[in-house]
Formats: C-alpha cells, structure tokens, sequence
C-alpha cells in the first residue's frame, strides 16, 4: 500500500512540475505503478496475503464475540467444552 501512495504522490508532482520532479522521467512513475499491479495482480493472490489477514481479523471478533457470551451467561473464562 506504502508503494501505491509513493506512486500516486511521484504522478500528482510530475503532473504539477513541482522542483526537480518536473525532470523526472515517466519510467519512475511507470516503474512504480507496475510494481504495485504485480503486486496486487500477482503476489499477493499467490501468498493469500489479504485472505490470510481476513480471516484472521474475523477470528478476533469471532473470540470477543464468544467471550461477550460468556460472559452474560456468567461463566468467565472457562475451558471450551467439545
């Protein structure tokens, strides 16, 4: 995400040709955007990066939500019964 703000903060100073970014090639705003596609388009489907943070956050809120149960019922922190 870091890379896509660089890339679209490099685009906004080119397009204003603010300082030395005026100079600046359009390979390096290219580069930049072409490493964020492959990024998304590639790697992160194939190491299921955003999945993996998903579900992980949806486990989070699952246990708060048992505990929020639980408690109402007053049994505090019990051991889980199978």
């Amino acid at each position: 995400m870091w890379l896509l703000i660089v890339a679209i903060v490099l685009l906004g100073l080119k397009f204003a040709a603010l300082g030395p970014f005026a100079s600046l090639s359009w390979w390096w705003i290219a580069g930049a955007l072409g490493v964020v596609f492959i990024y998304w388009e590639l790697i992160d489907p194939w190491l299921a990066i955003s999945k993996k943070r998903a579900v992980r956050e949806m486990e989070l809120r699952r246990e708060e939500r048992v505990e929020r149960g639980r408690a109402h019922l007053g049994l505090g922190r019990g051991r889980r019964r199978k």
